[in-house]
């Protein structure tokens, strides 16, 4: 904790002194996504903001940091294009206040001004911020009033992991991170794997994540936080089932994505199980993978339908 305070504190440092540069940047198209353009100064607020959020990437090449940054933004776009034909954002959303409370305690900041000093530092507002949270927010909404109906959810085989789990006292949690990628038909899995596992030799996992992952994990150094070791698939457990803290797995295939799972931290946490409510839980999760899966379908999809050119 202590090392990440020291970080931002020089991070914040340097961008004050660079605010300066900021606004000397030259103005010049960078991409065009269909009639829409890109600018430098978008793809600079874009790095600002995802340093922001996870403060190692600026240790990493500013060559992969554009790279990252122009990844996304071409994201961000495209999806704010989709909702748009919808509805319009709403800045006033309570749930972004329930986003913005977990940012602020990721960064071991303790309120909301802090944090607006902090992003300060960075060019950011938190209107800023609150639009990007926004696009999220009705992004997943958008996926679940297309995708509800396609979610399919063994109950049965559900209930069979809460019974044989009932008599437990203990049960495992593993602390996650994770890169998801998928594979081209030029080159094979292990040329991409050995491609990956340097990146994560030299960047670490987490800005590795910012690079290669196609998850929104990816922002946050591929973060996905205490998962509970019953809830995840027998494929993804036998996977991790002899790595230790800082480890991280082989390439899993669960459809057409491959997944590495980074185990951060492991622990046994005392469980006295309510069968009803552990079903109910169980039955999110499960739910919220499909979505996700079909949340990276549908956004390929309209990428590749997307007429994007880089300048």
């Amino acid at each position: 904790m202590i090392k990440l305070k020291r970080l931002i504190i020089l991070i914040c440092i340097f961008f004050s002194l660079a605010n300066y540069c900021y606004s000397k940047i030259e103005l010049k198209i960078i991409m065009k996504i269909d009639n829409e353009i890109i600018t430098s100064l978008d793809v600079e607020k874009e790095i600002n903001y995802l340093i922001a959020l996870n403060p190692k990437l600026s240790q990493i090449d500013r060559n992969e940091l554009l790279f990252i940054a122009k990844k996304s933004t071409i994201k961000e776009f495209i999806k704010k294009k989709e909702i748009q034909k919808y509805k319009e954002l709403n800045l006033q959303n309570p749930q972004i206040n329930d986003v913005l409370n977990n940012l602020i305690k990721n960064l071991n900041l303790t309120n909301e001004k802090q944090f607006k000093d902090y992003i300060k530092n960075f060019n950011l507002s938190i209107e800023d911020l609150k639009r990007k949270i926004e696009i999220e927010n009705e992004w997943k909404n958008l996926i679940y009033s297309r995708y509800i109906k396609s979610v399919k959810i063994d109950k049965e085989e559900l209930k069979k992991k809460i019974k044989k789990n009932s008599n437990e006292k203990f049960l495992e949690e593993y602390n996650l991170s994770e890169i998801v990628f998928t594979k081209k038909n030029d080159i094979t899995l292990d040329e991409l794997f050995k491609v990956i596992q340097e990146s994560i030799q030299i960047n670490g996992f987490e800005n590795t994540a910012n690079i290669y992952s196609i998850s929104d994990s990816s922002k946050v150094g591929g973060k996905i936080g205490w998962v509970r070791k019953d809830s995840l698939s027998d494929q993804i457990i036998l996977n991790l089932k002899d790595l230790k803290n800082s480890d991280y797995s082989s390439p899993i295939q669960i459809n057409n994505n491959f997944f590495v799972f980074k185990i951060n931290e492991i622990r046994k946490i005392q469980v006295e199980i309510d069968k009803k409510k552990e079903l109910d839980k169980m039955i999110i999760v499960e739910t919220s993978k499909q979505l996700d899966k079909f949340s990276n379908i549908f956004y390929n999809k309209i990428k590749l339908n997307s007429k994007i050119s880089e300048f």
